[in-house]
């Protein structure tokens, strides 16, 4: 505070006497490492304060202060050991760098698939449904930032991935002896359908680059990761009971679905509307605790 009350009180009595005849237009002052300049042009007065190193060298860059004082016209900015420096716009080069955006907050639905097919009594079977399988994703909330100068952007977020696997040939996901397994319905006691379901919070982490069309409009492309961990799951099927009704059932146990997993992603798409496929390198369920199964998908995706 001694400082800045010492600077104030000089720069007041250099004004007065930058205004008193016997003192010339243009004065330059030294006082406790600092330079004040005081200019006068066209009835306006100009005080500039620079720090100075310990050498007394003048760094004209790092200028503290300036006040610009005339008729109608007061202006003073600090500067704080920064500087500033004001170019012409005809001299500004025209910035090459695209706008930067970013993919993931949104809805999307596709079609699921585990196309390595699931491992059932010592055998290899498609049993999906892939006309009813789907995935649903509800991505919440997302944050960006340009890499650099590049036309590169990093992407983070949350969001929830909802996954609805149906079979066909009268099969179903249970557990058996603490492991999951497929199993098919006895003859007069068939399944009418069968559905499995889990549900994920996702967490992803994706490099996206973009390229405008013209019109408002930008091509994007990005991919990378996504950390899941798993919230919810169970195996239902719908079966007639003895009255022909139709009747719901949760079969019961762990379904031994993997805690936490990855899948690789790719988006791509125009302004707001896009598709995705992704693919997970690790099976559905736990090693050894569940048929082999790596799930892929591919659908299209509404960004908010």
């Amino acid at each position: 505070m001694k400082k800045i009350g010492s600077i104030i009180a000089f720069l007041l009595t250099a004004l007065y006497m930058a205004a008193s005849p016997f003192i010339p237009a243009d004065t330059t002052f030294y006082y406790n490492n600092r330079k004040v300049v005081i200019s006068e042009n066209d009835n306006e007065m100009n005080i500039s304060v620079y720090h100075q190193n310990e050498q007394g060298d003048t760094i004209q860059s790092q200028k503290v202060y300036e006040g610009i004082f005339g008729e109608g016209r007061n202006i003073e900015r600090i500067y704080e050991n920064n500087f500033e420096i004001s170019v012409p716009d005809i001299f500004k080069p025209k910035s090459k760098r695209r706008v930067s955006r970013s993919h993931w907050s949104g809805f999307g639905v596709g079609f699921a698939n585990l196309p390595e097919n699931l491992d059932f009594d010592g055998e290899l079977a498609s049993i999906v449904n892939l006309n009813r399988s789907l995935q649903y994703n509800l991505n919440l909330t997302e944050g960006s930032w340009r890499m650099g100068n590049s036309n590169f952007t990093g992407i983070v977020g949350m969001g929830i991935q909802f996954n609805s696997i149906h079979w066909q040939n009268n099969k179903a996901i249970e557990t058996v002896d603490y492991k999951s397994v497929a199993t098919t319905a006895q003859p007069g006691n068939e399944y009418r359908r069968s559905r499995l379901h889990y549900t994920y919070l996702t967490f992803p982490f994706l490099f996206e680059t973009n390229w405008d069309l013209g019109r408002s409009s930008h091509f994007f492309v990005n991919a990378g990761v996504v950390a899941k961990v798993k919230t919810a799951s169970s195996s239902k099927v719908w079966r007639n009971d003895e009255n022909g009704n139709k009747q719901k059932i949760k079969l019961p146990g762990e379904l031994n679905i993997r805690p936490v997993t990855l899948d690789l992603l790719i988006q791509g798409g125009i302004n707001d509307f896009g598709f995705f496929a992704s693919y997970s390198p690790f099976g559905l369920f736990r090693d050894n605790k569940g048929p082999k199964a790596n799930q892929a998908t591919i659908g299209l995706q509404f960004y908010f």
